[in-house]
């Protein structure tokens, strides 16, 4: 600072040693007044110009210069900075390597998308299972080079589903395993994956149950016929009759397994197309449902309420079987004497919703997130039931396979609430008034 203030009063005493030496050999002060600060002046504009070329150059640190005056206070600032920042971008440069080498290595395709689903960076899985080019294809959207509706679907609201399934656009042949991530506010990171392996396993795995439930049916039916001829034996006594009966029971437990898991393995095949399947009344199929649960006293416990004129795109006997089962549970559960809501409504996006309601014990919280797992029974159930533990299995499956969302709220004491979200493309209309409103004293 001191050598600042020098520099400054050196050159303020030479402009003032040049004033008296003009003034005493021209005799005319004014003029002497004006060379002088005309001379000072331009001294000072030379000096900021020079300034302002190294900044307007990017203050570059190999273009630096030295000035004893007050602008060497803002070069040596400017260059601080400029080292400091330069520092910084070595980092970062090194770090945004380090990243791309490790996210490269990954088996997994990744591309990193903008808020406008532009493709800003992919790695090299990316190119061979997205059929993606680099970098002929960064800024491009990604819908426009994989032109798949259930993609477009889930990248606008990638909070509808956890993943989506769909052909690789460079192998019909290879199924992939589509997630979205959003990070940053305004950004995105598309995870694909290789799930051709799982897919076989599933579908081999899927044949064998269907192969073993065929063949268990025929000999479980001839057995069922004979312990039917064996109670109508008079000479049968009261021990031996509870044996057939307990054996009678246990074979149609056995027969109810069979069925529910012929059924699983049928609604765990591919998924279904956004226009693929049959349209389905939503009046008709009530009436299937109540004429399904006709075997149960509690029947009567059902509230039943639907607008009238909703239709569904799907595959019937799943839709049936969404619907009995969660009835069906509902039923299981709830409380003596109470009412079981079962429902459709539209939501405001469009969505149908069908729910089942009861107010029966509840589910505990660290339950939920494995009661839709196969077999599954929770110390409740268990007790009380003689379930397969496949019911809701069987639901999320099938909710899954039509492109819809199960859901499950419960509170302990109060009841539960099951409900499925069937996407818009699955609804249909007809026209009908909007009171127009099917109870339960329809049926």
């Amino acid at each position: 600072m001191i050598n600042i203030w020098s520099t400054e009063a050196w050159a303020l005493a030479i402009a003032g040693i040049a004033l008296l030496l003009i003034g005493i050999v021209s005799g005319n002060w004014f003029i002497a007044s004006l060379a002088t600060c005309g001379f000072y002046i331009g001294w000072l504009y030379y000096r900021l110009l020079k300034l302002e070329h190294w900044i307007r150059s990017g203050t570059r640190t190999s273009d630096v210069y030295e000035d004893n005056g007050f602008f060497g206070i803002i070069i040596r600032q400017l260059y601080d900075q400029k080292k400091s920042q330069n520092r910084r971008k070595r980092r970062t440069k090194q770090l945004l390597r380090r990243l791309n080498q490790n996210i490269s290595a990954l088996p997994d395709a990744t591309v990193l998308l903008n808020r406008e689903f532009q493709i800003e960076w992919c790695n090299q899985p990316a190119l061979y299972l997205l059929n993606l080019r680099s970098p002929q294809d960064l800024g491009n959207k990604i819908v426009n080079l994989i032109r798949d509706p259930e993609l477009q679907a889930y990248l606008t609201n990638p909070g509808s589903r956890q993943y989506i399934e769909i052909e690789s656009p460079a192998d019909p042949g290879i199924s992939i395993q589509i997630k979205v991530v959003s990070f940053g506010g305004n950004q995105s990171l598309l995870i694909a994956r290789n799930i051709s392996d799982q897919k076989q396993l599933q579908e081999s795995l899927k044949n064998f149950v269907a192969n073993a439930s065929h063949e268990l049916k025929s000999p479980l039916t001839v057995i069922a016929g004979h312990l039917e001829m064996l109670e109508d034996e008079r000479d049968l006594s009261e021990a031996g009759l509870r044996s057939i009966r307990t054996a009678q029971r246990q074979i149609e437990r056995m027969k109810k397994l069979i069925e529910g898991l012929l059924l699983l393995s049928q609604v765990e095949s591919r998924r279904l197309e956004p226009g693929e399947g049959d349209r389905i009344s939503i009046t008709e199929l009530m009436v299937n449902l109540m004429a399904a649960l006709e075997k149960y006293a509690e029947r009567k416990q059902l509230r039943l309420a639907h607008p009238d004129g909703l239709f569904l795109l799907g595959i019937g006997i799943e839709i049936e079987g969404i619907c009995i089962n969660l009835v069906e549970n509902a039923i299981k559960y709830a409380s003596p004497g109470t009412p079981i809501d079962v429902s459709w409504r539209e939501s405001p996006n469009g969505e149908f919703i069908f729910s089942v309601r009861d107010q029966g014990p509840g589910i505990e919280k660290q339950e939920l997130p494995n009661i839709t797992k196969r077999y599954y029974r929770g110390a409740r159930s268990r007790a009380e039931t003689s379930g397969s533990g496949l019911g809701l299995a069987i639901v999320q499956h099938a909710a899954n396979k039509h492109g819809a969302n199960f859901d499950i709220e419960s509170t302990l004491g109060k009841g539960s609430c099951f409900s499925v979200s069937f996407p818009s493309y699955r609804c249909l209309h007809e026209t009908r008034k909007a009171a127009d409103v099917v109870t339960h004293a329809d049926y």
